[in-house]
């Protein structure tokens, strides 16, 4: 039922209680309802046409008045109850119920009556009217005042209502643009102005370059405080009360020296409400809204700018885990790609120089640095936004601190130091016991430091890893049959020799009268010395070596 309805039906009925014709209008005393129970009486007051409607008896100022009275209608005698409908204590309606006499006063009354055009319409109205005792006029006042309350409750519960309706419409919008993906800023701060009509402005102010700016603006004046600094005297700066996790307040905003920023504008606000945004419990930001025109908002507007905050705060930790989780596994990918292409690779220069490349990117850094040193040469490669004289001092410091004692090479713990180009991550590696290196990467953000280490330690693994893949290969290329006997013990070259001659373990163990465990303890020693898998891969080597020497006996 719409209100218009509802006030009507309540009006026909306390029209017939009370045995009066009753009209609502409105603040500009338009009819705002159709005359319940028109009287002869109350049609002539009401519609007479020498005087216009609507009667002269409702008050040019209404603030003082809270409840029905009897007024004078305009015409000598006749009277009438007036009575505001207050809505969220302000009057917005009026109810005109009448026309009445008061006992004792019909003969008056007609007397009068032969004054007015059409007199004798007037008598016989007069006439027909029922006197009304002082106690009657009471109860017909408590009626009516009866009937304003409840059309005030009901216009005041319905406007709730749709507020409500206005709210969870809000609310539920937001939810879907963020499923979406699409909720920004501005979005969300045109959310805030729908919360009431009167709220003409919304700001974010936040943290940029160690000054805090207006980093968004809606509104029609607010716009023009987009990307402007706020001084120090905003409350939000210079007030502990706002760094608390509260919600605050502040009516008559334009008087108070530290809302100058705005009035330096062109805003005047004649009430501002101030959330903070908070990040891992600290505040690094407020959303402000506020209007010029109402001296404070409503509690429950204020109360879902709360809660639209909170599902900002909300919505911002869910984004924020997604686009980490995106980037962990963007970073997984490359980490899979980097490994790939460096075990193609077999020159431990180029294994270096691609780590360089890649490792920047990981630790989303500005530069990379690595020393790769061996007891032949050390070589350096770099590459970022740090120049070659930065480079230089950069690796004589590396050097002095890394390669000047074994012990601090063998820490590999990630370390994090200032430097006059910033902070930097070192991670010192060994490839094996003579190749030893350390990695440096900036860091942009201290805060993903450790994030940072597991990737960057995973990539200086995989590089290690590969490198000694190629040093072993390198190695088993250049073995001799000489060698053999320097790298194995005298009972595994003899488990060795009936490998050759195709023995089994069981013969073998017969032989040189040792377990058949034993026996697998030498072989399992010598695969890991030699670098062979199985005995095909060591028998073929072993033939190898030994053509090999007899090739070279010939030549010599």
């Amino acid at each position: 039922m719409n209100i218009k309805d509802f006030l009507q039906h309540v009006q026909d009925a306390y029209a017939a209680l009370t045995e009066l014709s009753i009209i609502m209008l409105d603040l500009q005393h338009q009819p705002v309802t159709k005359v319940s129970n028109i009287t002869e009486l109350a049609e002539l007051v009401l519609f007479s046409p020498d005087k216009p409607f609507p009667p002269s008896c409702f008050p040019n100022d209404y603030t003082e008045w809270q409840r029905p009275m009897v007024v004078q209608t305009g015409y000598w005698g006749v009277k009438a109850i007036v009575a505001p409908v207050l809505v969220e204590q302000k009057v917005e309606y009026w109810i005109w119920a009448g026309a009445f006499i008061e006992e004792e006063t019909k003969p008056m009354i007609k007397e009068q009556c032969f004054r007015f055009p059409d007199s004798q319409i007037w008598l016989q109205a007069i006439e027909q009217t029922k006197e009304q005792t002082i106690s009657s006029v009471e109860k017909k006042l408590n009626d009516i005042e009866k009937m304003a309350t409840i059309c005030g409750e009901f216009i005041s519960n319905n406007r709730q209502k749709q507020h409500y309706e206005q709210y969870f419409y809000l609310l539920d919008t937001a939810v879907d643009r963020a499923q979406q993906f699409s909720l920004h800023m501005d979005d969300f701060l045109h959310m805030f102005q729908k919360i009431d009509s009167d709220i003409d402005f919304s700001l974010y102010i936040k943290r940029q370059n160690r000054e805090w700016v207006v980093a968004h603006a809606v509104g029609e004046k607010a716009e023009q405080l987009w990307n402007q600094q706020i001084k120090t005297a905003f409350p939000p700066l210079s007030n502990s009360l706002f760094h608390s996790h509260n919600v605050v307040c502040v009516e008559n905003a334009a008087l108070d020296p530290r809302f100058a920023f705005f009035v330096k504008n062109g805003i005047k606000p004649s009430t501002v409400v101030i959330y903070p945004i908070l990040h891992n419990d600290e505040v690094e930001g407020w959303i402000v809204i506020g209007s010029q025109t109402k001296r404070s908002l409503p509690k429950e507007a204020v109360q879902i700018g709360a809660i639209l905050m909170k599902y900002w705060q909300l919505h911002s930790k869910y984004e924020l885990a997604y686009i980490k989780m995106d980037r962990h596994f963007m970073r997984l990918s490359m980490l899979i790609e980097i490994g790939r292409a460096m075990n193609v690779v077999k020159d431990t220069d180029e294994i270096v120089r691609m780590m360089t490349d890649f490792v920047a990117e990981l630790a989303y850094g500005d530069f990379a640095f690595t020393v790769l040193a061996d007891h032949k040469r050390k070589v350096k490669v770099h590459c970022g936004a740090i120049s070659e004289q930065q480079v230089t001092e950069y690796y004589e410091d590396v050097c002095q601190r890394y390669f000047s004692t074994e012990k601090r090479l063998l820490e590999n713990i990630p370390k994090l130091r200032e430097t006059k180009f910033g902070t930097v991550m070192e991670i010192s590696f060994s490839v094996h016991e003579h190749v030893h290196g350390v990695m440096a990467v900036h860091l942009k953000d201290i805060e993903a430091a450790k994030e940072a280490e597991v990737y960057v330690a995973a990539l200086i693994g995989i590089g290690t890893m590969v490198m000694k893949q190629n040093t072993y290969q390198t190695s088993k290329q250049e073995l001799n049959i000489d060698m053999l006997s320097e790298r194995l013990t005298t009972r595994e070259m003899d488990v060795l020799n009936l490998l050759v001659q195709g023995c089994s373990n069981r013969e073998i163990a017969d032989r040189l009268f040792i377990s058949i465990h034993t026996v697998k303890n030498h072989i399992t020693n010598i695969f890991q010395k030699i670098g062979v898998n199985d005995r095909s891969q060591l028998i073929a080597l072993v033939y190898q070596l030994n053509n090999r020497k007899v090739i070279n006996e010939e030549h010599h």
